[in-house]
């Protein structure tokens, strides 16, 4: 599918009021609110680079290209986009910028946001529209790609992205740390490692179920990984070793701990000042209930919580079961839902006045993604 026949599409929608269920390769349609669509706009189909200048280290593809697909062509040339969403490396770029999809490696690399330099997409009336550029600096003008990432196809679909790539590191070395002992101790040695010198490219905290689904045993970890040249990786492994006895392990156990979230029915995400986190992270862990997995990025000040199918729903007030008290500094962000609780849990997130202008700039008819973030028109 080219971009000419996406606006095409949207242009005979427009004017008919038909409404678009947009989608990638459908491996996220259960989350979000329930869409109410007559028609799916699928980009599956349209992939493939588009440009590719590893000196400048950017990359331009069309949207419906997986993640495994630009791992593979930029590890040819020694390079990579160090973005981990959670789910599978099936899902589409577009879909993962959309939808402002993140992992681990988010704490060392940014957001998807992050590492977007620029977007062409297709608004509400089957217009086409160019933000950001193809270089690395580029600042000029309103920044478009990021107002489109996040926005869960309601402004417009995306259908052409350029990127912004790494150097492949020569070292990639993971490594778990078991936390047994009482909550005090645990809160040390979390605290310890949390506000050392040490920079990892991800540092997460696992419950004891997270653990045993990752074949890592009962107890809770600590997962870090370090990444760079030998001399880097091998002082920060020493550093490290200082201060505990850490396990090496495989590093494809970041693969399937994101792999985790494919079969959940319920995912939600808390969000504070990580020195919150800090403190509450042992109590947390210690809260461990079969078939619920939680894990903590302490660096963010991000826990997800995520039921699958071989547990019960979680309650709606989730936050205050987890030991972390809203305040006006945490939130709480629903993923995936049984359809029926988001009219009661979080019926919108775009209802406010700001919002709706937005959305009816770009989507007068409402015809993109209706209801996804809830009713705004």
């Amino acid at each position: 599918m080219s971009t000419a026949s996406v606006a095409s599409t949207i242009e005979e929608c427009a004017a008919s009021r038909t409404a678009l269920r947009i989608a990638g390769r459908s491996t996220w349609l259960d989350a979000g609110r329930p869409v109410r669509a007559d028609r799916t706009l699928s980009l599956s189909d349209d992939t493939g680079v588009v440009s590719y200048v590893p000196g400048d280290l950017t990359l331009t593809v069309r949207a419906g290209t997986s993640l495994s697909e630009i791992e593979r062509v930029t590890r040819e040339q020694n390079q990579w986009l160090p973005l981990d969403p959670y789910g599978s490396t099936d899902g589409t770029i577009g879909a993962t910028l959309a939808t402002a999809s993140a992992g681990p490696l988010a704490s060392s690399f940014g957001m998807p946001r992050d590492l977007l330099l620029g977007l062409e997409f297709v608004n509400g009336r089957g217009e086409v529209i160019r933000g950001g550029g193809k270089v690395v600096k580029n600042v000029a003008g309103f920044d478009l790609s990021r107002l489109m990432t996040g926005s869960w196809g309601t402004l417009g679909v995306i259908t052409e992205v350029t990127l912004r790539l790494y150097a492949l590191p020569k070292e990639d070395r993971t490594f778990a740390i078991r936390l047994k002992g009482s909550q005090k101790e645990i809160a040390s040695l979390v605290y310890g490692i949390s506000t050392s010198p040490l920079a990892p490219f991800a540092l997460l905290l696992v419950s004891g179920s997270t653990s045993q689904a990752l074949g890592l045993g009962q107890d809770p970890q600590l997962l870090i990984r370090f990444g760079g040249n030998e001399a880097m990786v091998r002082s920060e492994v020493d550093a490290l070793s200082r201060l505990t006895r850490p396990n090496e392990i495989e590093s494809s156990t970041w693969t399937k701990l994101r792999g985790l979230e494919r079969e959940a029915h319920t995912v939600v995400r808390v969000s504070g000042l990580p020195r919150r986190f800090l403190a509450v992270s042992a109590e947390i862990l210690a809260d461990d209930i079969p078939g619920i997995r939680t894990y903590v990025d302490p660096r963010r000040g991000v826990l997800r919580v995520v039921a699958g199918h071989d547990s019960e729903t979680l309650p709606v007030n989730a936050s205050v079961d987890l030991r972390i008290e809203p305040t006006d500094s945490t939130h709480v962000i629903y993923e995936k839902l049984d359809p029926h609780v988001w009219s009661i849990v979080s019926p919108s997130v775009a209802s406010d006045p700001l919002s709706q202008g937005i959305k009816k700039a770009y989507d007068p008819f409402n015809i993109l993604n209706p209801g996804i973030l809830g009713d705004v028109m």
